[in-house]
């Protein structure tokens, strides 16, 4: 079951073109990470220095300029860390909702919804009476698609983390070996994991527009919600750093919107890492259980 789900991903166009859309999003992030640095030394060099939204108060700039100037210091591990995400959440690892975030949820929904779509799951399914092993196979299959966009997209994070170091006079690696393959390791098994979300929404809903819709309405939502949250509460709210996709951005680097405003990551890492396995989880049982008692037809 296993390599048949392989060939209908490996056959299926919509496949190649959300990784590469995964891969395209990866370099617009890497080549603005390279270019903000430059630009905000033009800036200064303008005398225009750094700001912040439209007509922001002097005591503002003051204030976040030395942070934004920090964020973007090539010889900086925070800076190193962002280069190396490999969802492409922007610096800080605290950006909007990433791009490899939505094509890794986009696969993982369209694995199973196609087959509903197509009515393929009918043939698979007299093939393999158990419906189980069926969406299990759809989970390993899915989990190779998303660990392979995965090392395509680690080698241009380390090929952008090299230009970076290799263009700044005086910049050098302050990560040490550890640090880049826990980078790595972490943002591999969150692509998995967020594939295997998409995985869990798409066997619930069945349909592949209403996938695809479920998957848009929460990229864009969630962050609004933890924005939110995090400026109301001043950073003091751990409640909305829970949310599946804000779990993903903090399990890859460590950081999350708090610690814009100065304040700490919430949750750790691997905290973070185990919780979006709930998320997964709970939707793949979900799904699993639908699946089960539901007519395919």
């Amino acid at each position: 079951m296993y390599r048949a789900e392989m060939l209908k991903l490996r056959t299926t166009r919509a496949t190649w073109v959300v990784a590469a859309v995964a891969v395209a999003g990866m370099l617009v992030v890497q080549a603005f990470t390279l270019l903000l640095p430059t630009i905000l030394r033009s800036a200064d060099a303008a005398g225009g220095g750094t700001t912040v939204g439209l007509q922001a108060p002097p005591e503002m700039v003051a204030e976040l300029a030395p942070d934004l100037g920090a964020l973007a210091d090539v010889s900086q591990p925070a800076f190193q860390r962002s280069m190396l995400d490999l969802l492409g959440t922007g610096l800080g690892g605290s950006g909007s909702v990433g791009v490899a975030t939505v094509c890794m949820l986009l696969l993982g929904v369209l694995a199973v919804t196609t087959d509903f779509r197509t009515g393929g799951i009918v043939p698979t399914a007299l093939v393999q009476p158990s419906r189980l092993r069926i969406l299990g196979a759809k989970a390993g299959a899915t989990a190779t698609v998303a660990l392979g966009v995965g090392v395509v997209l680690a080698l241009l994070g380390a090929l952008g983390l090299l230009v970076a170091i290799v263009t700044t006079p005086g910049a050098g690696l302050a990560l040490g070996p550890g640090d880049v393959l826990g980078v790595w390791a972490r943002g591999l098994a969150v692509l998995v994991l967020l594939a295997w979300l998409g995985l869990g929404i798409g066997t619930l809903v069945r349909g592949q527009v209403a996938g695809v819709v479920t998957v848009a309405a929460l990229a864009l939502a969630e962050p609004i919600v933890r924005g939110a949250v995090t400026l109301l509460s001043g950073g003091d709210s751990a409640a909305a750093e829970w949310l599946p996709l804000g779990l993903g951005a903090l399990a890859s680097t460590g950081g999350s919107a708090a610690t814009l405003l100065g304040g700490a990551a919430p949750l750790g890492a691997l905290a973070a890492l185990a919780g979006l396995a709930a998320w997964a989880a709970l939707l793949l049982g979900g799904g699993a259980v639908s699946l089960r008692r539901r007519d395919l037809v």
